[in-house]
């Protein structure tokens, strides 16, 4: 009996899961076959090019079809709050990439701006975790601009 609980659980929950429209994130599909990036930070350029590499455009110097080139990237920490003893209680991350790409006709387009902000919590007492949730959530913060670029870049014209 118990078993059969657990598979009527098991399959209404898939049958949920594909009702609701949940797929993976597959790789982009870009018009275009060669990209070449630069500016910005070894970071921020290392996960665009990583990206673009996993959906098969491979990283072209000479005669690239696409250019980005990072104008801005900046990574701002400021006080968000403090507590009664006058000790830092939350902090705000805010992250800024400011980029321009080559059209196909060979056009750079404006300046185009991506900022993301995140708060967090801080306490001197778990100094080493907090160091480690704020280095999680910048890697968060990059992947999600990264995600952004990428998509923007691969459908314009």
């Amino acid at each position: 009996m118990n078993f059969k609980l657990k598979f009527i659980a098991l399959i209404f929950l898939s049958i949920m899961m594909l009702a609701c429209g949940f797929q993976l994130r597959g790789s982009i599909e870009a018009d275009f076959k060669s990209i070449y990036v630069y500016g910005g930070s070894e970071g921020l350029n290392k996960h665009l090019i990583k990206r673009f590499k996993q959906s098969g455009i491979k990283i072209e110097v000479s005669n690239p079809e696409k250019t980005i080139e990072i104008l801005n990237d900046q990574l701002n920490k400021r006080i968000l709050s403090l507590n009664s003893s006058g000790s830092v209680k939350e902090y705000e991350l805010n992250y800024l990439v400011s980029y321009r790409y080559k059209t196909s006709e060979g056009d750079w387009t404006k300046k185009i701006n991506k900022e993301v902000t995140r708060d967090y919590t801080y306490d001197d007492n778990d100094r080493v975790a907090k160091e480690l949730e704020e280095k999680n959530l910048v890697r968060g913060m990059r992947d999600e601009i990264v995600r952004s670029i990428v998509s923007q870049i691969s459908v314009s014209k």
